[in-house]
């Protein structure tokens, strides 16, 4: 029980990691689209 929850706790501290890059990315891509279109 306490090993599962260990792995649950480090794959939602990835999961976590994979969602701010990709929110870090998709924000790039808007400021760059941004600024293109002015």
């Amino acid at each position: 029980m306490i090993g599962l929850s260990t792995t649950l706790k480090a794959f939602n501290e990835t999961e976590k990691m994979a969602i701010a890059r990709s929110l870090v990315s998709l924000f790039r891509v808007f400021v760059v689209f941004f600024i293109f279109k002015k």
